[in-house]
């Protein structure tokens, strides 16, 4: 059988590939706006029998101080905007399989049985072939 896929993770600092990129539109009250999901595929030890992912939300935004910028930079490097100023890049080639560690945390809303997985921070292992 193949394994089970859960989104119900421990929190802490665990290993994790960043394997997908989805592009949506989410209603806001000023009309339709791009967001992007990040998902990660984490590596939880005592869980290997299941297909443990994570993944985060962000407006479609590279504006300086912008949720989406501040989580990549540490991943393609502090002149990385800079550098492709007015240029178009594909997200989905430049993350895909990009590892690192993860840390996961939990907000526990009112009225749900499981708490909501957060992904805080994702720290790649390398940075361009440098340690």
């Amino acid at each position: 059988m193949d394994k089970e896929i859960t989104f119900d993770l421990p929190t802490g600092v665990h290993l994790a590939t960043l394997t997908n990129v989805k592009p949506f539109l989410k209603q806001a009250a000023k009309g339709k706006q791009d967001w992007v999901r990040l998902i990660f595929d984490v590596e939880v030890r005592g869980m290997e029998d299941l297909d443990c992912r994570a993944g985060r939300n962000f407006m479609l935004s590279f504006k300086a101080g912008s949720d989406l910028r501040n989580f990549l930079t540490p991943m393609l490097g502090p002149d990385f905007f800079k550098q492709n100023s007015a240029k178009t890049i594909d997200l989905e080639k430049l993350l895909v399989g990009k590892k690192g560690l993860v840390t996961l945390s939990h907000f526990c809303g009112e009225n749900y049985d499981k708490p909501l997985v957060i992904v805080e921070v994702f720290e790649p292992l390398n940075l361009g072939g440098k340690d």
